[in-house]
């Protein structure tokens, strides 16, 4: 499976980073990984798996539960900023260079976890709702994953977990606390303006992504890529 094969393969270049550095500076990128990524894709899985048994509330209830994960996926690619933090960093700039690759190979494949979960439920929208309404689904969820980038980048949480800043699924812990907070750093729109450019932003990077990959695929599909 090409999903077990690129993360192993990640693993084990962070590993062989940490044995030569001789530290663990960047093993953080694995939780972001394991406990922020990859279950947006174990979610969109599971639905897949077994929707034609799930009636519509319980498919929409762990909808919801995808589409709050989800964010988890490309958010990493904000991680890039981590790739001077590192104080061997200082005495070695060339590594600077090395931690910036290993750095960037982790956010694609957190961002590879990601868009393989939206496809898996763009089909599922589409099979159950229809074509338009499936896109208008994809569209929300990515509206939304420009929110809980905002959150989790630049909003601290008042439950402290992880990083100590907000985490999209903290809405099931505290969701009045979250609320407000949120509320607070969205409005008035002309005091948050950076919000809403840093928002526009990663939601312009994440579409673009999308139509890369859809027009690699339609390469491939005319035959220009691969021959059969």
């Amino acid at each position: 499976m090409v999903v077990v094969t690129l993360t192993l393969l990640n693993l084990a270049i962070l590993e062989i980073r940490n044995l030569i550095v001789g530290d663990s500076f960047y093993n953080f990128l694995l939780s972001n990984l394991f406990i922020g990524s990859l279950p947006v894709l174990l979610i969109a899985f599971l639905i897949d798996r077994y929707h034609k048994k799930l009636n519509n509330f319980f498919f929409w209830a762990a909808t919801t539960l995808w589409v709050l994960f989800y964010p988890n996926a490309p958010y990493m690619i904000s991680d890039l900023i981590h790739n001077t933090s590192e104080p061997k960093d200082m005495v070695n700039p060339e590594l600077i260079k090395f931690d910036t690759l290993i750095i960037f190979s982790i956010a694609i494949l957190s961002v590879f976890y990601g868009l393989l979960s939206l496809k898996i439920m763009f089909g599922l929208f589409k099979e159950r709702h229809g074509r338009k309404f499936a896109h208008s689904a994809i569209f929300i969820t990515l509206a939304l994953s420009c929110l809980g980038f905002y959150m989790g980048r630049e909003l601290i949480s008042a439950i402290k977990l992880g990083n100590g800043y907000l985490y999209s699924w903290e809405v099931f812990l505290e969701p009045v606390q979250i609320i407000k907070i949120v509320w607070g750093a969205l409005f008035p729109i002309g005091e948050h303006w950076t919000a809403y450019a840093m928002m526009a932003l990663f939601g312009m990077v994440q579409y673009m992504l999308l139509i890369i990959i859809k027009d690699v695929n339609d390469i491939e599909g005319a035959g220009l890529v691969t021959k059969e």
